[in-house]
C-alpha cells in the first residue's frame, strides 16, 4: 500500500487550512472596503438583512411555502430555498414542495442551517450516521455551502475503524474530497486493517480503493482474497496479464507465491489460467516451489506441502538446479527443519522423476544432506531407491561417517548393510573412519566398525594405526578393543619400541594391557627403562623391570642408567635405581663418582641413600679445584645438599692451593661473590678469621674473610661475620680494619652490621697513618656513616692523637691527593677539622656535643684558638653560636683575638670584638691584641682594634716597647700586601693624637723602652726612614740618648745618608733634647754650658755648635746656632 503515515495527514490538512485562511483573510478585507471605516457591520444593509432571516426562523413570519416530510409540515420562504440552492428553481407557482426518504431530525439541522447559517452547538458530537445523513441532505439538495461543513464534521471523524465504511459512503454519494481522505487513511493503516473489513465493499469500490492507495494492486487483491475484484482487475489489464501476474512485491513475492502462501488455491488456479509463471525465480534464483519447501525465507511464507503438490502438479521443473548453491528440490526437502513429514511423502511420490544423486556445489548428495540435517525419513526414503551410499561431498564426508557422527547407529547399520565392506572402509583426508572415531574416543562408533569387520591395521597419511591413536589418547577402553581384535603392534616405520614408549608415557594401566595381551615384546631392548625413567614413570620402570628391563644398560659414552639420571638431575630415578641395587661406586666418563655428581646436582634423596653406603664424604674433587664435594654443592645453590653434608662432617674450610694463593673455601667463596654460600659456611661453623695467604714472596699479604667481605659489599656475608664473633678489630698490612674499609668504600649496610656488635673497640683502632674509622669518615666527609658510629659510642668524637709531635696522612686515591697535617699532642677532631678548614666536619663534631671548649693538645689551644686562624667565618661563628669562651686563654697567654691579630685575620677579628674579645688581654710577652697585630704587620687589625675598640694603645710590652716601638723595627716584606710601616705608624699616632693631651703625646712620641731607645731610634737603627720622617712630623725627639749614650747621631752606619735625609726632611724646629752629655763626648757642667741646635733640637756643646746662621725654611731670619752637621745640610743640601 501507500507509505503515507499519520503525520502526513496531519502535513497535508494543515496545509489545506492555511490557504481558506488565505482566502478568508482577502474576503475580509474586500468586505471592510464597502463599510464606513468607523460603522458597525451589523448597522449596514447586508447586516440588516442577515439578521432578519435569523428571526424569520423563530417567527415565520412572510412566510410562503410549506416543506411537507411525509406527516411532518415545516413552513419555509420561496426566497430562501432559491438563494440557498438552485434545486428549486420554479417555485412561483407552488405552496408547498414533498421530500421524501429524509430523516426529519437530520432535516431540521438543516433548516435551522438555512436561516441561521451555522449548525447547532453541539454538532461536534453528533453521531456519524447522522452527520453522513445531513451531508446526504446537502449533496441531494445542493446546499453547497453546508456540503463543505459536512465534509469537514465526517473528516474529523475517520479512524481505523470507521474508515472503510466511510469510503464506502463517499464512493456511493460521490464525494471526492472525504473518499481521498478514507482512502489515504486505509493506506496509512493498512496492516492494521483486517481483511473482513472490505468484504462488504463492492468489487469496483476496493478496487479504486486499492489502485489509489497501493503500490501492488494484484497482490493487495490476493491479501484480501476477493476473487471477483481479480477478476475485475485481470479484465481492465487483458492487454499486459503476463506482466501483471507475474511481477513481485516488495519482498521479493509474485502473485502466484504469495496466493498460494496464504492458501487461496482458487486465486492461484485463476493466476496460472492467467499465463501464471509457476516456475518463476527470484533474485537468489530459487524457484516457487524450493521457496514453498524452505520456512521463514519471508515473514509470510508458511511450508505447505499442498502448494508443493499444486506446483508439481501445475508442472514445476523437479529436477531444477539452483545455480549458485547447485541444490535442487530433493536437497531443499533434505534440508527442512520443519513439516519434514508431509514434505517426505509428498516428496516420495515423485521420487521416480527426481535424480537422486544429484549433487550440489559441495558436492552434497540429497541422502548426505539429509543425514547431515537429522531428516532420517527422507534418507530411509531414499536407501530403498538405491540412492549412491558411497559417494562423498568436497570434504570427504560420507553418509555412513555423517550417521555415526550424529549417533544414528540405526541408520549407520543400514547403510553398512546396504553398501557393504567399502563403505565401512572409506578414506576421509588419509584416515580411514576407524581412525577419525578413535581419534574422538567414541568407543561406541569404534565398537561398531569393528563389529562390521572394518579393516584393523590401516595407516593414516601419517602412518599411523588406529591403535598408535588409541595410545596416545589414553583411551584403555579403545586399546583393549583393538587388542582383543588382534591389531598389530608391529608398525611400519620406524619400530614397535616407539610405540612402547608412547605406552609407558601414558601409565602403568595402559603398560599392564600391552603386559598381559602382547606376547614376544623384548622388554631389555629400545630403552624402555630409561624412558620410563625420563618421563618419571616409575610405576612403568618397576613393570618394565619386573617384564624383563636391565638396571645396569650404559649408553654410548658408557654412562650406566644411574650415572645418566644423576646428571639429568633426576632424584627420583636415582633413588629408584639404587633402591633396585643398582651399583653407586661407578663414575662417569670423567671419572666423577656418584656422590659428587649427587651432591653438585643437588640430588638429596641419591645423596643420603650413597652417604648410608660408606663413601668418603671428605673425598677432593676433580671439578671443584681439590676442594671437597661441599664446594660444587654450594656453588650450585644446593643448600639442603650441603646441610646433609655438613650434618656427616664433611670439612668446612677445605684449605687448597689454588696457585695464588693458600686459602680456606669461605674466601674462595668470597671471590666469586657467592654471598648465600658465605653465609652458610659461616652459620655451619667455619673460621670466619681464617686468612688467605699470598704464596708471592714477594708480596705476602695476609687477607681477613671480614675485609674482603665488606670491600666487595657483601653485607649479608658481614653480618654473618658478626653474628658469629668474628674479631672486628683484626688489622690488614695497612693496619685497617673492616671498619676503616667500610668507610673508605661508603659501605653504609655493612657498617650499620658492624656497629651491631657488642665490642666496638675497633672505632678506637689507629691505622698506619693515624686514622680512626671516625676521622677517616670526617676526611671524606660522609656524614652518614660518622652518624652512625657516634651514635653508636657517643665518646668517639673526644678521641685525640698519641703523645708527642705527630701527623697524620690523607692518601685519597680517587682524588689523587696526599694531604699531610702536623698536630701537637692531644689534639682531637674538632682540632683537626678546624685546621683542615672543613665546615662541615665542625658542623657535624658539634652536633654530636662535643666538648667544644676543652684544650687537650700540648699547647693549650682551644678549637677557637685555630679558627681564628683559619680562613672561614663561618667555622668561628659556629664555635661561638655554641659556647666558644671568646676569651680562653692557651699556653702561651694567646686568646683567639691575639692569633687573628697574628693572622691579619680582620673579619675573624671583628667577630671576636662583638663577641665579647678582651682586646686588653695579654700574653706570655705582655703583648695585648694591637701589639700582635703591630708586630706582624697587619694594617687591618690594627684598625679594627683602633676603631671598634677602648684597647690601651699606650700598653708595653715585657721590653717596654709600644706599639710604636714595634711599628718601628717592622720591615716592610712583614706587613700585609698593599700596605706599609709607615701606615701602621700613621695609624697609631693619629689615634692617639686624638685621645690624648699634648703632653701625652709628646711622652707617647718619645716612650723609651727598657734600653732607653725611642721609637725613633728604633726605626733609624733598623733603617725604617719612611717611619723616621713619620715621627719626625709628629714632632719626636731626634737627640735622644739611649741607655749605651747612643743617639741617631752617634749610631755607626755605612752610610749618613739616611741621617741627612731625615735633616733635610725636618720641616719645623724638634722638641729639644736633653742629657749630660754632649755627642762629642764633653760632659756639661757649671762651666760648661748646654747649648741646642736650632734646627735639629740635639744637646750640643759651644764648640759643636759655634756656627749661627738663620734658618730660612723654618722662617727663622734671625742667626741661630746650629751644630756642624745641621751646617753642612742646610748649606750643602743632601747629596
Amino acid at each position: 500500500m501507500s507509505t503515507f503515515d499519520s503525520l502526513d495527514l496531519l502535513r497535508e490538512e494543515h496545509r489545506q487550512l492555511q490557504e481558506k485562511y488565505a482566502q478568508l483573510q482577502e474576503q475580509n478585507i474586500i468586505l471592510q472596503t464597502r463599510i464606513e471605516p468607523d460603522a458597525n457591520p451589523d448597522d449596514c444593509f447586508a447586516g440588516q438583512l442577515l439578521s432578519t432571516v435569523r428571526s424569520l426562523f423563530e417567527h415565520h413570519k412572510f412566510s410562503d411555502i410549506v416543506i411537507r416530510l411525509g406527516k411532518h409540515e415545516l413552513k419555509c420562504h420561496k426566497f430562501l430555498l432559491t438563494t440557498r440552492s438552485k434545486h428549486w428553481s420554479d417555485l412561483e407557482t407552488k405552496d408547498f414542495i414533498e421530500i421524501s426518504g429524509v430523516n426529519l431530525k437530520a432535516f431540521n439541522i438543516v433548516y435551522r442551517w438555512m436561516y441561521t447559517d451555522s449548525l447547532p452547538s453541539n454538532a461536534t458530537q453528533f453521531e456519524t450516521s447522522l452527520v453522513q445523513e445531513v451531508c446526504q441532505i446537502a449533496f441531494q439538495f445542493n446546499f453547497g455551502a453546508l456540503q463543505s461543513r459536512c465534509i469537514q464534521l465526517l473528516k474529523s471523524r475517520v479512524d481505523v475503524e470507521n474508515c472503510i465504511s466511510l469510503f464506502e459512503f463517499a464512493d456511493m454519494e460521490n464525494i471526492g474530497e472525504l473518499r481521498d481522505y478514507c482512502s489515504t487513511v486505509v493506506a496509512v493503516h493498512w496492516k492494521d486493517i483486517k481483511p473482513e473489513k472490505f468484504s462488504h465493499l463492492s468489487a469496483l469500490s476496493l478496487l479504486r480503493l486499492l489502485k489509489k492507495n497501493s503500490l501492488h494492486v494484484l497482490h493487495s487483491i490476493i491479501h484480501l482474497n476477493r476473487e471477483d475484484v481479480l477478476l475485475v482487475y485481470l479484465t481492465e489489464n487483458a492487454g499486459n496479464i503476463s506482466d501483471i501476474v507475474n511481477s513481485v512485491n516488495e519482498q521479493g513475492l509474485s502473485a502466484l507465491e504469495l496466493s498460494l502462501s496464504l492458501g487461496h488455491v482458487n486465486i492461484a488456479s485463476l493466476l496460472l489460467r492467467n499465463n501464471a509463471n509457476c516456475n518463476a525465480l527470484d533474485d537468489s534464483g530459487d524457484t516457487i516451489l524450493m521457496r514453498m519447501i524452505e520456512k521463514g525465507r519471508f515473514v509470510i511464507v508458511i511450508c505447505d506441502a499442498i502448494a508443493c503438490d499444486f506446483l508439481a502438479t501445475a508442472g514445476a521443473d523437479l529436477n531444477f538446479v539452483q545455480e549458485k548453491t547447485g541444490s535442487t528440490i530433493l536437497h531443499r526437502v533434505a534440508s527442512s527443519k520443519s513439516n519434514q513429514t508431509a514434505l517426505v511423502e509428498w516428496i516420495c511420490k515423485w521420487l521416480m522423476k527426481i535424480n537422486v544423486n544429484a549433487v550440489d556445489v559441495q558436492g552434497r548428495t540429497a541422502l548426505l544432506l539429509s543425514v547431515t540435517c537429522g531428516n532420517i525419513s527422507l534418507a530411509k526414503a531414499l536407501l530403498n531407491c538405491e540412492a549412491d551410499l558411497i559417494r562423498a561431498d568436497n570434504a570427504g564426508n560420507t553418509p555412513l561417517f555423517v550417521a555415526l557422527c550424529n549417533n544414528e547407529l540405526e541408520l549407520a547399520e543400514n547403510i553398512a548393510k546396504y553398501g557393504g565392506q567399502p563403505t565401512v572402509n572409506h578414506i576421509i583426508g588419509g584416515n580411514s573412519l576407524l581412525h577419525l572415531f578413535v581419534e574422538k574416543d567414541d568407543v561406541q562408533t569404534v565398537r561398531f566398525l569393528l563389529k562390521h569387520h572394518v579393516s584393523i591395521n590401516t595407516e593414516n597419511a601419517e602412518g599411523e594405526t588406529p591403535l598408535q591413536i588409541a595410545v596416545k589418547r589414553n583411551n584403555t577402553s579403545i586399546v583393549n578393543l583393538l587388542l582383543d581384535c588382534k591389531a598389530s603392534i608391529q608398525i611400519g616405520h620406524p619400530s614397535k619400541d616407539l610405540l612402547l614408549h608412547e605406552v609407558i608415557s601414558k601409565g602403568p594401566e595402559m603398560l599392564k594391557i600391552f603386559a598381559v595381551k602382547c606376547k614376544g615384546i623384548n622388554w631389555s631392548s629400545g630403552g624402555l627403562l630409561s624412558h620410563a625413567l625420563k618421563i618419571k614413570a616409575l610405576d612403568c620402570a618397576k613393570i618394565v623391570v619386573s617384564m624383563g628391563g636391565q638396571i645396569e644398560e650404559t649408553d654410548s659414552l658408557g654412562n650406566s642408567l644411574l650415572i645418566q639420571r644423576i646428571l639429568l638431575s633426576d632424584d627420583d630415578g636415582a633413588s629408584f635405581l639404587l633402591e633396585l641395587g643398582a651399583s653407586h661406586s661407578v663414575r662417569d666418563s670423567e671419572g666423577r663418582s656418584c656422590l659428587e655428581l649427587a651432591a653438585r646436582n643437588g640430588l638429596i634423596n641419591t645423596l643420603k641413600i650413597i652417604c648410608g653406603l660408606g663413601v668418603n664424604i671428605n673425598e677432593r674433587s676433580r671439578s671443584s679445584s681439590g676442594y671437597t664435594v661441599l664446594m660444587s654443592t654450594l656453588s650450585e645453590g644446593h643448600y639442603d645438599c650441603a646441610a646433609l653434608l655438613v650434618s656427616l662432617g664433611c670439612d668446612l674450610e677445605s684449605i687448597t692451593d689454588n696457585g695464588l694463593f693458600e686459602q680456606s673455601m669461605l674466601h674462595h667463596f668470597i671471590d666469586v661473590a657467592n654471598e648465600e654460600a658465605s653465609v652458610f659456611l659461616i652459620q655451619s661453623g667455619c673460621n670466619g678469621d681464617a686468612v688467605r695467604v699470598s704464596l708471592n714472596s714477594n708480596k705476602a699479604v695476609e687477607e681477613f674473610p671480614l675485609h674482603r667481605a665488606v670491600q666487595a659489599h657483601m653485607n649479608r656475608v658481614v653480618a654473618a661475620l658478626v653474628t658469629n664473633n668474628a674479631n672486628l678489630a683484626a688489622q690488614d698490612w695497612q693496619g685497617r680494619t673492616a671498619c676503616h674499609i667500610a668507610v673508605c668504600e661508603r659501605n653504609h649496610e655493612a657498617l650499620s652490621e658492624l656497629l651491631k656488635a657488642s665490642n666496638v673497640e675497633f672505632l678506637s683502632v689507629r691505622d698506619k697513618f693515624g686514622h680512626t674509622p671516625l676521622s677517616q669518615a670526617l676526611f671524606l666527609k660522609e656524614y652518614t656513616l660518622a652518624t652512625e658510629m657516634v651514635n653508636r659510642q657517643p665518646h668517639i668524637t673526644l678521641q685525640s692523637n698519641g703523645n708527642g709531635k705527630d701527623q697524620i696522612t690523607w692518601n685519597l686515591k680517587e682524588f689523587k691527593v696526599l694531604i699531610v697535617l702536623c698536630i701537637y699532642v692531644g689534639e682531637n677532631l674538632l682540632h683537626i677539622s678546624v685546621k683542615l678548614n672543613d665546615l662541615e666536619g665542625v658542623l657535624f663534631l658539634l652536633s654530636t656535643s662535643s666538648d667544644i671548649t676543652r684544650a687537650t693538645d700540648s699547647s693549650g689551644h682551644t678549637a677557637l684558638h685555630y679558627a681564628a686562624d683559619v680562613d672561614n667565618e663561618l667555622i668561628l661563628r659556629n664555635l661561638l653560636l655554641v659556647g666558644c669562651e671568646v676569651n680562653t686563654v692557651a699556653l702561651n697567654g694567646s686568646t683567639a683575638l691575639h692569633i687573628a691579630a697574628r693572622g691579619n685575620r680582620p673579619h675573624h677579628m671583628e667577630i671576636l670584638l662583638e663577641n665579647g674579645a678582651n682586646a686588653d688581654q695579654v700574653d706570655d710577652r705582655h703583648e695585648n691584641a694591637l701589639l700582635n697585630a703591630v708586630r706582624y704587620g697587619s694594617w687591618d687589625c690594627v684598625r679594627i682594634l683602633l676603631n671598634m675598640s677602648n684597647i690601651d694603645g699606650l700598653a708595653l710590652n715585657n721590653h717596654g716597647q709600644s706599639s710604636l716601638h714595634l711599628c718601628a723595627m717592622l720591615s716592610n716584606d712583614k706587613v700585609q700586601a698593599g700596605k706599609s710601616p709607615v701606615d701602621i705608624c700613621e695609624l697609631l699616632i693619629k689615634r692617639e693624637a686624638s685621645v690624648s693631651t699634648e703632653k701625652a703625646f709628646c711622652a707617647y712620641i718619645d716612650q723609651r723602652d727598657v734600653d732607653g731607645n725611642t721609637a725613633l731610634m728604633m726605626a733609624y737603627m733598623a733603617g725604617n726612614g719612611d717611619v723616621c720622617r713619620c715621627l719626625l712630623r709628629y714632632g719626636a725627639t731626634m737627640g735622644a740618648r739611649n741607655a749605651d749614650g747612643r743617639t741617631i747621631f752617634t749610631y755607626e752606619t755605612p752610610t749618613k745618608l739616611l741621617l741627612f735625609r731625615l735633616l733635610d726632611s725636618l720641616e719645623r724646629e724638634p722638641r729639644w733634647s736633653d742629657g749630660d752629655i754632649c755627642d762629642c763626648g764633653v760632659r756639661f757642667s757649671i762651666t760648661l754650658r748646654k747649648h741646642h741646635c736650632r734646627h735639629c733640637g740635639r744637646l750640643v756643646c759651644a764648640k759643636c755648635s759655634e756656627i749661627t746662621m738663620p734658618i730660612a725654611k723654618f722662617g727663622e731670619e734671625k742667626r741661630v746656632r746650629v751644630c756642624s752637621l745641621c751646617v753642612e745640610v742646610l748649606t750643602k743640601g743632601v747629596r
